[in-house]
């Protein structure tokens, strides 16, 4: 979840980008082979998936898009490690691709558009790639709760009365936006003396967290759920807002604790396979050029780390992330506990 500390734009389509993505189109159709390429990603919800397909299949690409939660991914990809489905996996942040990386999951390459980003959030091995920027926060209706009555942080909304009941929780932790609504509080209260590193305060803070909140009905989602008039608050991540503010017809205030919120870069990476081939290769080149990052961002509300398609980047997206601040947060801490965290949460939590 390194950052970019704007942590995660007109489509610029100048010569480098469109000869990039034209290469790869006629390399493609030509290609060996022309051979399908798998991919597993868990940013593909809500059309994204159509449109990828759609996009790609304009460049010559043949594609089979596997749509699952970050988490899923992550453990499905674990799973197949000795005998891997997917050619190419995008989504999931750095801390989910460093773990992938030192299981020598990976294969190295450096796509063709690198270059475009900042140098900072580069793998130093090329094991993967950074595509765009994320952040995860509560959210408020807007136009029910005025400004200046809105809590402050996530402690607000477990020791505020008035509360009990009337904010989403998550359900389970398949997912990575879950488990930044975990993390961000949880690492408040770090002990190296603690029970997985996390101090008793910090464990009875969050089962409090969960106790007194609302889960979801079947078939909601955590903004449907606020829109309805169901609860006052909820979470969501900095692209779906302007998707579902559109989607919902609702005007979403954002809550910055003083701490601030997780801030993620998504990654793209190439499974290690006895063949990879030169169509995965291809359509890496082609994913984060700034012709289709553009189209991307100014369609899902996405904000690419590729300079060269930033100017694409929705204006709702601007303006969350100026009404946010990235928090200072310990992600190699965070990815070696997270997994005992997660388990510790099932097993005493949501039990």
């Amino acid at each position: 979840m390194f950052f970019v500390s704007a942590l995660f734009l007109g489509i610029l389509a100048g010569c480098g980008a469109n000869k990039t993505s034209q290469s790869a189109s006629k390399n493609t159709s030509k290609g060996e082979k022309n051979e399908k390429v798998v991919v597993y990603s868990n940013s593909v919800s809500n059309g994204r998936g159509d449109f990828l397909k759609e996009e790609a299949k304009k460049k010559g690409f043949k594609l089979e898009v596997v749509d699952l939660g970050g988490n899923d991914l992550f453990n499905r990809l674990i799973a197949e490690k000795d005998a891997p489905v997917a050619d190419v996996t995008f989504g999931m942040n750095q801390m989910m691709f460093t773990t992938l990386k030192k299981k020598g999951m990976l294969s190295a390459y450096s796509p063709k558009w690198l270059d475009k980003v900042d140098k900072k959030l580069i793998d130093k091995d090329s094991k993967f790639s950074p595509l765009s920027e994320q952040r995860v926060f509560m959210i408020y209706n807007s136009e029910k709760i005025k400004k200046n009555k809105v809590i402050k942080s996530w402690k607000d909304l477990y020791t505020t009365s008035s509360l009990k009941g009337k904010y989403i929780v998550p359900t389970n932790l398949g997912g990575a936006t879950a488990n930044a609504v975990v993390y961000t509080q949880l690492m408040n209260h770090k002990d190296k003396d603690g029970k997985l590193g996390i101090s008793n305060k910090g464990w009875n803070e969050l089962d409090k967290f969960f106790k007194n909140g609302a889960i979801l009905s079947e078939g909601q989602t955590e903004v449907a759920a606020l829109a309805n008039g169901d609860v006052d608050y909820s979470y969501t991540f900095l692209s779906n807002i302007p998707v579902v503010e559109q989607k919902l017809g609702v005007k979403l205030g954002i809550v910055n604790p003083p701490y601030g919120v997780p801030q993620t870069v998504e990654q793209v990476g190439i499974l290690k396979k006895k063949h990879v081939s030169a169509s995965a290769k291809k359509f890496v080149d082609w994913l984060g050029t700034a012709e289709f990052q553009g189209k991307w961002a100014e369609k899902f509300g996405t904000a690419p780390v590729n300079k060269d398609a930033q100017s694409s980047m929705n204006k709702r997206v601007k303006e969350v992330m100026k009404e946010t601040t990235p928090q200072n947060l310990d992600y190699e801490f965070v990815n070696d506990h997270l997994a005992k965290w997660d388990e510790n949460i099932e097993l005493n939590i949501l039990k």
